[in-house]
């Protein structure tokens, strides 16, 4: 069994987000282009990787639908403590209340980035 710094540093380069890519302001999104592959695979290799992997993919939210904001709300809902995680968090667009309990339930934000951009399809 390898200790959690080691994990973290194996699972590290797949899952974080750099601040290049965080704070990116271009009129097209860079988390807009789908990937097959999809990072949340690496909790399923067995409970070490999933509590590691846990602390890694909440370090960095990136929200881009109503969706995901509600299905993050929900998630911080039933488990508090995973708020705790979020150190950054990019918003792509407006999603109501949603928003209201994702920023109370995340004390540790140090970083927030906010794109208001709505492409109108005419």
């Amino acid at each position: 069994m390898l200790p959690d710094e080691i994990i973290s540093e194996i699972l590290s380069p797949a899952l974080q987000v750099s601040d290049e890519l965080f704070s990116d302001a271009s009129d097209v999104s860079p988390f807009a282009d789908y990937t097959p592959t999809s990072t949340s695979a690496y909790l399923l290799v067995c409970r070490d990787w999933l509590r590691v992997a846990t602390l890694l993919l909440y370090s960095v939210v990136v929200l881009r639908s109503k969706a995901q904001a509600n299905a993050l709300e929900a998630v911080l809902r039933d488990n508090a403590e995973f708020g705790r995680f979020i150190k950054k968090l990019r918003v792509e667009g407006g999603y109501g209340m949603a928003m209201y309990t994702i920023l109370k339930s995340a004390p540790n934000i140090t970083d927030i980035f906010l794109s208001l951009s709505i492409l109108v399809v005419g």
